[in-house]
């Protein structure tokens, strides 16, 4: 009786502690969120929490009512040694607690993940069903002149090339033809970046080109998504894997595929993108809606992005249960 007794409060420190650094976490988000709108702030874990990620192996120490049954997992150790990536963060969106991580504040650059901030300002700038008359495109690597000047396309449909295709010339065509015009536009990006308080994040250029001064965190990357997924119509478009879209008129046809490679392969993918530069390598955003659980994975510097994206999750899922406290105090 003693010994169970024992391991039970020792099961019941293990929760404690969980559950302090579950309040730890969304104190900080509550921190991020301080300054954007009062309505985008009470969207944050509206959901009551009624279970909580814990690891198995924290669990194994207890024994308690063999929990786990004959299940065998790699532990937090022995499944970091397999992480290459240079940053990973993964977190359970629902609860804000953070799964695993890896470098997580380590300043990277984020290559076409830069589009999702320019998406947030493009929404700030203009509706979806302006139309903008594309301009003159500057000369540089990485445009591929995909529109025709003078070709007229609404917001709506660059904002999908953007994100779908990750088309750099949809990004620079949205950020010249704002009033604020490109530096304007940039700059916008720089003051988001600083509301959200993205302290590791700093833009250049809308289309996420290596720059000496373009970066950002895996971290960080992780709070822009979850702020850049409360919109519907920007998680509509990310889950999106083939689309076609046209000038006003309906002459000229833009073939879009996402170059998101898990989206529609495993079908517990919900978005959201990519990035690609020869100083990034692989970056890559991922949301998960599986089991009933919502996790983002985010990985920098990768060297096989789609295998260590699905390692990671398919370990979460292997190493963690999700557990009311309440069934097992």
């Amino acid at each position: 009786m003693i010994q169970l007794r024992t391991k039970k409060y020792y099961l019941f420190a293990s929760l404690l502690v969980v559950g302090i650094t579950f309040a730890m976490y969304r104190g900080v988000d509550a921190l991020v969120t301080s300054s954007v709108k009062k309505e985008q702030q009470s969207e944050v874990y509206l959901v009551p929490v009624t279970q909580i990620p814990v690891l198995k192996e924290k669990l194994a120490q207890t024994n308690t009512e063999n929990v786990l049954g004959e299940e065998n997992f790699l532990t937090l150790e022995e499944f970091s040694q397999t992480v290459t990536a240079k940053s990973v963060y993964v977190e359970d969106l629902d609860t804000g607690t953070v799964l695993f991580e890896r470098n997580s504040e380590r300043i990277l650059l984020p290559a076409s993940t830069t589009k999702l901030m320019t998406a947030l300002i493009a929404l700030e700038e203009y509706q979806l069903n302006d139309v903008i008359l594309v301009p003159q495109l500057p000369k540089l690597e990485g445009l591929k002149f995909e529109f025709r000047v003078g070709e007229k396309i609404t917001v709506e449909n660059l904002l999908k090339a953007a994100l779908i295709q990750s088309s750099n010339d949809a990004a620079y065509i949205l950020a010249l033809s704002s009033e604020r015009g490109l530096d304007g536009f940039v700059a916008r990006m720089n003051e988001r970046a600083k509301e959200l308080h993205l302290i590791n994040t700093q833009y250049k250029n809308p289309a996420g080109f290596d720059d000496d001064t373009q970066r950002s965190s895996a971290h960080d990357l992780v709070v822009l998504s979850k702020v850049f997924m409360k919109d519907n119509f920007l998680a509509s478009v990310v889950a999106i894997k083939e689309a076609v879209i046209t000038d006003i008129s309906g002459e000229y046809e833009h073939y879009l595929t996402s170059t998101h490679q898990l989206l529609g392969v495993d079908p517990t993918v919900v978005g959201i993108k990519t990035g690609t530069t020869q100083g990034a390598a692989q970056v890559l955003i991922t949301q998960f809606s599986r089991e009933g659980h919502n996790i983002i994975v985010v990985v920098m510097g990768s060297d096989d992005r789609y295998l260590e994206t699905t390692r990671l999750v398919d370990w979460i899922f292997s190493a963690y249960l999700w557990i009311d406290p309440k069934n097992l105090i």
